[in-house]
């Protein structure tokens, strides 16, 4: 096994350039020399997405794969690629961070963190032959969708219905009894699957697992939720680089250019996430989840009623919208600190 895995790491640095147009579908002409255009339009996409991802804690996944196959890169190749710059933009961010949630006995990081990680590596691990196996049953993953669509419809009413006051205080959970512990591991392991079917960070279920179900924190939230998309988006995309058809080296070219943007934007994100909590709108920055969770479903339900490319344009062009409201909210945060210290 693992003189198998050495082979394949070689092979990355094997490979010409030429191999990176062949893994590409090409659908629009300026995607064949990979131009200006497109590089700016990958960037600015990775940076909105990962930019969302620091302040939620997602992977960017649901902006970065609708453009990436909107520019004309096939599914495998784009899936691979966003993850694979997931790894490297929330790296610095996430180390920086592990040691804050908390690792001593009764903490959010041994009740809550270690058993949803370590459940979503795995399942990440899974995530591809098991979509595979189903496809090659149910010779559509349209069954798949619609469920994940219900479920982000239960999570987007229950992140709108979230409560001041709900959450407990602090690195030290109320009560995790053996049902909320069964219900962290399951979640974890039910993320990793969709997250490496999808090529999405896994954030969109982790999130509400630790908000609605564990009642944790709105800081402490975002940093595990940040830990587990890290996790997940590695063992993932090592999986799929390793296993899929395409040549290694044009995923991690187009994952290189993904980073450009994906880096800055998730560092920004996870400080403006940051500066809201510090200015006492966590009851905010929980709410707005659901705005981002309508957006993926208004996506998820075009492509399973066949129009893909209008789910797509909605995604892209909702970004822009997801972009102003984050800035706007922080900026009105920096200007209630600004207001708490002048009284002060």
């Amino acid at each position: 096994m693992i003189a198998i895995a050495a082979q394949r790491f070689k092979f990355l640095f094997r490979l010409s350039a030429s191999d990176f147009m062949k893994a590409v579908q090409i659908k629009q002409s300026y995607f064949m020399h990979f131009d200006f255009f497109t590089i700016t339009v990958a960037i600015s996409a990775s940076f909105i997405a990962m930019l969302s991802g620091g302040f939620w804690g997602l992977g960017g996944g649901w902006l970065i794969m609708p453009v990436l196959l909107l520019c004309g890169v096939n599914m495998e190749l784009a899936v691979t690629a966003s993850l694979l710059q997931m790894v490297v933009s929330t790296f610095p961010t996430v180390a920086r961070q592990v040691k804050s949630i908390g690792w001593s006995k009764k903490s959010w990081g041994i009740y809550a963190a270690l058993p949803m990680c370590v459940a979503s590596f795995i399942g990440s691990i899974a995530g591809e032959p098991l979509g595979d196996f189903l496809e090659s049953i149910f010779k559509s993953r349209v069954g798949q969708e619609l469920v994940f669509i219900a479920l982000l419809a239960t999570i987007c009413y229950q992140s709108i219905m979230l409560k001041a006051g709900a959450a407990a205080k602090g690195n030290e959970p109320e009560h995790i009894g053996i049902r909320e512990k069964i219900y962290t591991a399951l979640s974890g392991f039910f993320t990793g699957v969709i997250s490496s079917l999808v090529g999405i960070g896994g954030g969109t279920l982790v999130r509400p697992v630790l908000r609605n179900l564990l009642k944790a924190p709105e800081e402490i939230t975002g940093k595990i939720s940040r830990l587990s998309v890290f996790l997940v988006a590695l063992s993932g995309g090592v999986c799929y680089l390793l296993a899929s058809g395409q040549p290694p080296k044009a995923a991690l070219e187009l994952a290189g250019v993904l980073v450009i943007g994906g880096l800055p934007g998730f560092t920004l994100g996870a400080k403006m996430h940051g500066i809201v909590i510090k200015a006492g709108m966590d009851l905010l920055a929980g709410r707005s989840f659901a705005f981002f969770l309508f957006l993926v479903m208004s996506s998820l339900i075009c492509k399973v009623s066949g129009y893909h490319e209008a789910g797509r344009i909605i995604v892209c062009s909702s970004s822009v919208a997801i972009l102003i409201f984050l800035t706007t909210v922080t900026v009105i945060a920096l200007k209630k600190l600004k207001e708490a210290e002048k009284k002060s």
